[in-house]
């Protein structure tokens, strides 16, 4: 079966469009950042639900496991403030005085087109089986773990498409970092690694680069964001169009 059919057999992708949603978004980054990961002081948030500044300005996207209508997992777009496109966003907060800026400028972004990737969690208590409900003995939730991340990398870029967004701030660890080129989603450091929620690195990416890596190294993620509206118009003709011509130089020295 492939990833988008196994991902849409067991799970939901949702952007946050409600209150209700919203709610259990910020439950499930309270269960994870505050009780798996400690990473903020559950007293800090007596209700339950983590949330901080930038939420007032931001995206957040849902990934629900089908058979339980549990939240597996949860993502943060924190968009630019078009009213005043230089307000600061987290990174440039908390990293700012190490930002390589000579590297930062290559990329050549507006203010008002960069967004910054946070609060990308995914759910122990899910994937250890306590959080997944009245699910049958043999629909292990362990199993959906690569979908739920593949899944919120996803909605990132359809939140992405909707906003017109060309570039991507994260700040994330290293070893994350790799993990994630494995499926064509390489960001660029943009200044040391910093203890900030562990060991962490500021780092940057241009959406449309992201998306012709994962074309050609994982065309079935690529599949998968392209099902649920990620893909810019055009941009999937335009990359065969490009195919068809690199195959037909290649035929053409053959002959």
């Amino acid at each position: 079966m492939s990833l988008s059919a196994n991902f849409q057999r067991h799970l939901d992708a949702e952007m946050v469009l409600n209150d209700w949603q919203r709610d259990e978004a910020h439950r499930l980054r309270y269960a994870v950042y505050c009780q798996e990961r400690g990473y903020e002081d559950p007293a800090d948030f007596p209700d339950g639900m983590e949330r901080d500044e930038f939420d007032a300005n931001a995206v957040q996207a849902l990934i629900r496991h089908r058979a339980s209508d549990q939240v597996a997992g949860v993502v943060r777009l924190v968009l630019p403030d078009h009213a005043n496109p230089e307000n600061p966003l987290p990174i440039e907060l908390h990293c700012g005085d190490t930002i390589d800026h000579a590297v930062l400028d290559k990329f050549q972004f507006s203010r008002s087109r960069i967004a910054e990737v946070s609060r990308f969690a995914v759910s122990n208590r899910f994937i250890n089986g306590s959080g997944a409900g009245n699910t049958p003995a043999a629909d292990d939730p362990s199993r959906y773990f690569p979908h739920i991340s593949l899944g919120l990398i996803a909605m990132l870029f359809v939140a992405s498409a909707h906003h017109q967004l060309t570039h991507w701030y994260a700040v994330m660890e290293p070893t994350l970092s790799r993990l994630l080129s494995r499926s064509g989603i390489d960001f660029t450091p943009i200044g040391p690694v910093t203890n900030y929620h562990g060991r962490r690195q500021p780092m940057i990416a241009s959406i449309n680069d992201l998306l012709v890596n994962i074309y050609h190294k994982r065309h079935d993620f690529f599949s998968l964001i392209e099902e649920l509206g990620g893909i810019p118009a055009n941009f999937a003709a335009d990359m065969q169009a490009r195919d068809q011509v690199r195959e037909d130089v290649r035929l053409s020295k053959l002959g």
